[in-house]
C-alpha cells in the first residue's frame, strides 16, 4: 500500500537493556507473529465518537448526539482512573515510550507504604527524579496486571459495564470484534496472559516477580500496541476497553515523542529472531509508512461500514493473507 508523505518526527533516546525483561531471547521452533496494533479507531472506537467522525461514516444511520455523549463519558472515565489510581497529574509532563523505559532506575524499594505525595517529581529530571517516576510506573504496571475490578467502587464498575456495552452496541460490535481479533491472532485462551493474585490485594513489594515480567506463553503470538497517545492514558484505555487480557503493559508503546517508525524499530530489535514475523494493523498514515520502511505487511482498518477494511470484516484469516504475501506460507 502506498502512503502519502507526512512530517518527520522528533527522535528520542530509549535504551533497551538486552538483559532486561524487554528482551525476548531464543528462536522459536515454529513461526511466531508479532502483531503491532494501533489503538484508537483500530482496536477501539474512542476519538471519533466525540468528533462525530464515526457517526458521519454511517451517513445518517447513527445518532450523532449519542456518539458524542458516549465519547465524553469515556473521556471522563479515563481521566478519573488516570487521576485516582495512576498519578496522572504527577506524571503527565514526563511521558515515556514504554512502562519499562525507566526500569534501570528502579531500585526495587518496597512501595506498600510509600508516600507518593511526599516526593513530587520536579525538574531538572535527574536520576533521582527518574527513580520517582520509575516507582510510579511500577505501581501502574501492577494495577494493569490485576485489572480494575478490585479497585473501582461498585457504582463506577456499573457505569463502566454499561458504557462498554452501550458503546459496543452503538459501534455495531466494534469493541467485541477488536477483542475477538486479538484473541484469534494471539492463538491463546483468555486466561494465558494475566493472573490475579489470590488474596485480591494490590501489592508492589521489592523483588516482586510480576513487576516487569513478560508472562505471555512462549507458544503464543504476541500483540503489541503502538499509539500516538501518551503512555499512562493509553494503558488505562487498554484496561477500560478490556484489552489487557491480550496485551501486556510492557507491550504498550507511546509514539508521541519518538514517532511510529522508531517504536516499530524498538519492537523489531526486541522480538527479532529466526521464524519471527511482524505485521502492523492500523488506520493511520504513520503506521503504514513505518511498516513499509521495515518491509512489514500492513493491514488497513477503515471506519466506513461499506469498506472491505472495516474492522468488522477483518478476520485472522484475512490478516494471515497479508502476512503470507510478505513472508510466504510458513507453518504456525
Amino acid at each position: 500500500m502506498d502512503c502519502e508523505e507526512s512530517p518527520s518526527t522528533v527522535q528520542v533516546s530509549f535504551t533497551v537493556d538486552h538483559k532486561s525483561e524487554l528482551k525476548v531471547s531464543g528462536p522459536t521452533s515454529h513461526s511466531k507473529t508479532v502483531y503491532v496494533w494501533d489503538l484508537d479507531e483500530t482496536l477501539i472506537i474512542f476519538q471519533t465518537l466525540s468528533t462525530c467522525k464515526f457517526a458521519e461514516a454511517y451517513k445518517g444511520s447513527k445518532d450523532i448526539k449519542q456518539g458524542v455523549k458516549l465519547g465524553r463519558k469515556w473521556e471522563s472515565l479515563i481521566l478519573k482512573v488516570c487521576d485516582e489510581f495512576c498519578f496522572y497529574e504527577q506524571v503527565e509532563d514526563y511521558n515515556e515510550p514504554n512502562i519499562a523505559a525507566l526500569s534501570q532506575y528502579d531500585d526495587g524499594a518496597n512501595l506498600a507504604d510509600y508516600n507518593f505525595n511526599a516526593d513530587e517529581i520536579r525538574p531538572p529530571f535527574t536520576d533521582s527524579e527518574r527513580r520517582k517516576l520509575a516507582y510510579r510506573h511500577r505501581w501502574i504496571k501492577n494495577i494493569y496486571s490485576q485489572g480494575l475490578e478490585k479497585l473501582l467502587k461498585d457504582d463506577t464498575l456499573q457505569e463502566w459495564k454499561e458504557l462498554y456495552e452501550a458503546t459496543d452496541q452503538y459501534t455495531n460490535g466494534w469493541l467485541s470484534a477488536g477483542r475477538s481479533l486479538l484473541e484469534e491472532c494471539s492463538n491463546s485462551s483468555k486466561s494465558t496472559i494475566h493472573e490475579n493474585r489470590p488474596n485480591g490485594s494490590l501489592t508492589c513489594m521489592a523483588g516482586d516477580e510480576d513487576i516487569y515480567s513478560n508472562r505471555q506463553d512462549t507458544n503464543c503470538n504476541i500483540n503489541v500496541v503502538v499509539t500516538s497517545g501518551t503512555l499512562v492514558p493509553s494503558l488505562v484505555k487498554c484496561l477500560l476497553f478490556r484489552l489487557n487480557t491480550f496485551i501486556d503493559s510492557v507491550n504498550v508503546y507511546s509514539s508521541r515523542e519518538a514517532g511510529k517508525l522508531q517504536c516499530f524499530r524498538w519492537i523489531k530489535e526486541r522480538f527479532e529472531a529466526p521464524n519471527v514475523r511482524f505485521c502492523a494493523i492500523g488506520d493511520g498514515l504513520d503506521e503504514c509508512e513505518a511498516a513499509e520502511t521495515l518491509t512489514w505487511p500492513f493491514v488497513k482498518v477503515d471506519l466506513r461500514p461499506d469498506s472491505p477494511h472495516c474492522l468488522l470484516k477483518v478476520t485472522a484469516a484475512v490478516v494471515k493473507q497479508y502476512i503470507s504475501v510478505v513472508y510466504g506460507d510458513l507453518e504456525e
